[in-house]
Formats: structure tokens, C-alpha cells, sequence
């Protein structure tokens, strides 16, 4: 999972940061005065534009990983793996009253039933029990309802 949220995160950092880096560019030799005046005024306005885009780019990935590092629940990590197009942390952790939960962080965000349900097809697959052995019966003895 983290790496390929790292490529998604790195393609924005790298193209935000040669838009910022074009744009300055662009100011630069914009100043030059051997250009005519026109050009010079459009290369200063193509080189803010393409500043503004770099700086945006990094900005919303930095959002992004700001965002997704406060949802983390709290519980043992168990492990992060992808399927289907979405990036999942899996975490046990133990409720108000003793018992223990298995829960996924998924990254687009899913629903409570969109979750259940995932959960239910890792084990039903076998997917659980190659991750992490020791889960996958326990998941199966605490929520036997869910899988009839």
C-alpha cells in the first residue's frame, strides 16, 4: 500500500515541483531586455501561472498525507496491503468493553458496510489467513453471523 501511495504522492511532488521550478524559469528570462515587451509579459504570466500549478501540486499532497496520517486509528498495525483500487492499513484494537476488533483503514475512505463486507471477502478468500495466520479463525469464531 505505501508504495503506491508513495508513486501517487511522488508524481505530484515531482510535477509540482518542475511546474515551480519552469515558472521561475520563465520570470527569469522573462526579464530578460532583449525580448519585446509582449513577449516579456507573457512570459511573466506563463511563469506565474506554472509557479502557482507547482506550488498548488505540493500543497494538495501535502494536505493529503496530513489528512491521512490523522486518521490512523489507534491499535496494534497488523500490516497495509491493496486491492481493488484501494490502499488498506489493517489495525486490532480493543474496544471499551475487553473485546478486540479488526478493523481496515482504507484510503478512498469506505462506509462501515463497505468495510464488512472486504472483511468478509479476505477471510472468505483465504487472503486473511495468508497476511496474518493467527486472525483468520479468530475473526471467523468472533463474527460467524457475518459469514452465513
Amino acid at each position: 500500500m505505501r508504495e503506491l501511495e508513495q508513486y501517487r504522492t511522488n508524481w505530484e511532488v515531482c510535477v509540482g515541483t518542475f511546474l515551480a521550478i519552469v515558472g521561475i524559469v520563465l520570470i527569469g528570462v522573462g526579464g530578460s531586455e532583449m525580448l519585446d515587451n509582449w513577449i516579456r509579459t507573457a512570459m511573466y504570466v506563463a511563469g506565474f501561472i506554472a509557479c502557482l500549478g507547482g506550488v498548488f501540486l505540493i500543497w494538495k499532497d501535502l494536505v493529503a498525507a496530513a489528512a491521512f496520517s490523522l486518521a490512523r486509528p489507534k491499535g496494534n498495525f497488523l500490516g497495509e496491503f491493496r486491492l481493488n483500487g484501494y490502499f488498506f492499513e489493517a489495525y486490532e484494537r480493543e474496544e471499551e468493553n475487553g473485546t478486540r476488533q479488526f478493523r481496515l483503514l482504507s484510503s478512498p475512505k469506505m462506509d462501515p458496510e463497505r468495510e464488512a463486507a472486504c472483511i468478509r471477502y479476505l477471510v472468505n478468500e483465504g487472503l486473511i489467513e495468508e497476511l496474518w495466520p493467527q486472525m483468520s479463525q479468530k475473526i471467523r469464531e468472533e463474527a460467524d453471523w457475518a459469514f452465513h
